[in-house]
């Protein structure tokens, strides 16, 4: 039947759930904004759920499943559906897989889905327990259909979850990913009453706001906070030394002891765009010291560092990721805390973020801060004051919330004007953009602005002790955060304190000049020696000097000229302009060999599919009268092992048609019709092992072994593909027949 929230709640069978969940999962026991945010949705109450990352919202989302559901239950009163919607298809693959390795029946539907519509169906009748769905495919006409307007789900869904809640306030626009602020249509298609839980990292009160408006939410929402604050991990901002398009003061990134992999902490950059960050990705990698390679990368077991947009990190589990590293300032306060969060979850370790600014954007941030301020002071005012004239609220207490937002309401008519003149900003927006600057250009702690965008300071704490070691921010503490000096010695990317071939600009210039200085005196001495190229007495007028001056002697002396400078330029070379060169041919050739290796894979699959048809379709006569029977039926599978023990005893390498079929389409596995003719080989020479000579079997895998060579030496050359390489003895397939 249709979700009906809980008037009270069972405390065992609530403490049974917990105890299940935490050991599906690997944990000691749940926090309390896990179980609160739990029992609030069984009772039937929408929840914000906003914690820092790390601070486990996934297990809150799972709780009210687990109240119904047991590892291995099959009652049909305890199949409970929650239905989640995320923003990253990569990322809800990874929470299905995860879920269902842990028992859980999980599906992803995404646009890469395979059998969409047989997705859709199994889904609409409850064959599983978490569904992720992306926005785009949440709202359409189809999972309407196929899904919410099935009984089976619409009775047994107990939740809706919206992960990283955030992104319907930051990306739901015209521009990139409406459906996100759609989602009230998916909401008013499911059960009356089913409660909501959105969760994120970043719910400020406005955003919460915003959210509600776009969902139609109602104000009563219960909002579960744990403070984002993350004291291990150290905050800085960072001027760059150099033009940003060298991307030099990258530099720091690489320790002075550099002598493996594991000497390079975890990082992950962060760029605004995928030009930046294919360019930093290239810079990183031909500037890593010379003897850290491929086969030590491998050894480490970790890659350590990724250049990326917003998406990467986005509710991962990555626990080690220890630097962040955001070049440029992002478009939000929001997105900055975003990233920097994705650093160090694991509250034991100790991370860094850093974010890299020019020394122009800094001063233009700070005239635009002041801007900002004469249009929000008076909102930050009233908010102030509404906090502290607000009585503290004790645990479970329910707040007025209408009444706070038609509050909020008038305080945004008042102010909403001021902002208005600064660009159109929306009084949200204008918020965040303040503290975004105000964390950048502050001369105080850069936790401050941090904490009170927030509202850090009235909510809870995650339990986690503080690590020995922390440091706050460059600005609390500067002689905490040395900034190593980048010198450039020879061109615009450098690596740090190494010098290369070849003279800089400002150097090659310079010595430009004294080489034409040179042919100059020489010309003067050689043909002119009683006279002088200018005389001062000649200059009387603007038109004067812009005649004497204009180098009418090119006829006669620029060859030489010429000569000189390109010696000049010969004996030092622009080692970056050959290096970039350089770079451009092996990615031109990388991508010849790709679209190479491409087209061969498809002409074998094509063969070994031909192949294989060949050798599924070849019959002989059955035990009945005209009754014919498949050669391949005994090789279609393997052998079971509770009845051919003996078979695994005896055969060390066993393989199956199944599976040559699957290994085929593995380019990695199959790579040339000399490793997919083994693994036939490989087959028949098993069942020659196993069985006596003489039986059916044995006679079988003798006569396709011979149809199978032939067949696939006729396809390769069919195709144009190489044939086999064979060691055997016996290579003539006809003398065998």
């Amino acid at each position: 039947m249709p979700f009906k929230p809980l008037a009270a709640l069972d405390p065992q069978k609530l403490d049974a759930a917990c105890e299940n969940l935490c050991r599906v999962f690997g944990v000691p026991s749940l926090y309390r904004h896990q179980r609160e945010t739990g029992e609030n949705i069984l009772k039937g109450v929408s929840t914000f759920l906003d914690v820092p990352t790390g601070g486990g919202k996934t297990l809150a989302y799972w709780l009210p499943f687990f109240y119904y559901w047991t590892p291995g239950n099959t009652q049909d009163n305890c199949q409970k559906i929650i239905l989640v919607v995320g923003p990253l298809s990569a990322l809800m693959l990874s929470q299905a897989k995860s879920l269902t390795q842990k028992g859980i029946p999980a599906v992803a539907l995404t646009s890469e889905t395979e059998e969409p519509e047989k997705v859709l169906k199994d889904i609409g009748n409850n064959k599983y327990r978490i569904v992720f769905v992306s926005p785009e495919l949440a709202v359409t006409p189809k999972f309407h259909e196929n899904v919410l307007s099935r009984k089976p789900f619409s009775d047994n869904i107990i939740s809706q979850v919206i992960d990283e809640g955030h992104c319907i306030s930051e990306w739901g626009n015209d521009d990139f990913r409406p459906e996100f602020s759609k989602l009230s249509v998916l909401l008013a298609r499911l059960p009356s009453g089913l409660p909501v839980v959105v969760g994120s990292a970043t719910l400020p009160r406005d955003v919460i706001t915003d959210i509600q408006d776009k969902l139609r939410l109602r104000r009563d929402c219960a909002r579960v906070s744990v403070s984002n604050e993350k004291p291990n991990i150290a905050l800085s901002v960072r001027i760059m030394q150099h033009p940003q398009d060298t991307f030099a003061d990258l530099m720091t990134l690489f320790p002075r002891d550099f002598d493996a992999a594991e000497d390079f902490p975890q990082t992950i950059v962060y760029a605004g765009g995928r030009l930046d960050v294919e360019k930093i990705q290239d810079f990183c990698r031909a500037n890593k010291p010379d003897h850290i390679d491929a086969e030590d990368r491998i050894a480490s077991g970790a890659l350590r560092l990724a250049a990326t947009t917003d998406a990467l990190g986005m509710g991962m589990d990555f626990q080690r990721i220890m630097r962040i590293l955001i070049w440029h300032a992002p478009l939000s306060f929001l997105s900055l805390v975003q990233k920097i969060g994705r650093c160090v979850r694991a509250a034991e370790l100790l991370g860094e973020a850093f974010l890299y600014i020019t020394s122009s954007a800094f001063i233009r941030y700070e005239i635009e801060l002041e801007l900002l301020k004469e249009g929000t002071e008076e909102e930050e005012e009233n908010e102030d004051e509404a906090r502290d004239q607000a009585p503290p609220a004790s645990e479970g207490e329910q707040m007025d919330r209408d009444a706070a937002a038609e509050a909020l309401d008038n305080d945004e008519q008042s102010a909403a004007p001021k902002i208005q003149r600064l660009k159109n900003m929306s009084l949200m927006e204008a918020r965040d953009r303040r503290y975004l600057l105000e964390y950048i250009v502050t001369k105080g702690c850069r936790r401050k602005p941090w904490n009170k965008f927030f509202g850090n300071n009235s909510k809870h704490k995650l339990p986690h002790p503080v690590p020995p070691g922390t440091r706050c921010c460059d600005n609390c503490h500067p002689e905490k955060f040395p900034v190593d000096t980048i010198q450039l010695t020879g061109g615009s990317q450098l690596q740090s304190g190494r010098k290369r071939h070849g003279k800089t600009s400002e150097e090659l210039v310079e010595e430009a000049k004294q080489i034409l200085r040179s042919l100059r005196n020489t010309f003067a001495q050689r043909d002119y020696p009683h006279g002088y190229l200018v005389t001062v007495r000649r200059l009387t007028s603007v038109e004067s000097l812009v005649e004497a001056v204009r180098w009418h002697w090119a006829p006669k002396y620029g060859a030489e000229v010429v000569a000189a400078v390109q010696d000049l330029l010969a004996r030092n070379p622009d080692t970056e302009l050959m290096a970039r060169e350089e770079q451009r041919r092996e990615r031109a050739f990388a991508a010849l060999t790709a679209r190479a290796e491409a087209d061969l894979h498809k002409k074998l699959v094509t063969v070994f599919d031909a192949c294989y048809e060949v050798i599924q379709n070849e019959t002989r006569p059955g035990p009945k009268p005209g009754q014919t029977v498949k050669r391949c039926q005994r090789f279609l599978a393997l052998p079971r092992k509770t009845t051919w023990a003996a078979y695994y005893n005896i055969i060390k390498e066993p393989i199956s048609m199944a599976q040559i079929k699957k290994y085929s389409h593995n380019k990695q596995l199959v790579r040339s019709t000399t490793e997919y003719a083994a693994l036939w080989h490989r087959m028949f020479d098993n069942a020659r092992k196993f069985n006596v000579e003489g039986s059916q079997i044995y006679e079988d895998a003798e006569y396709l072994e011979r149809v199978f060579d032939q067949t696939l030496d006729g396809l390769a050359v069919q195709h144009n593909v190489a044939g086999v390489i064979r060691n055997r003895s016996n290579e003539d397939i006809d003398s065998q027949t």
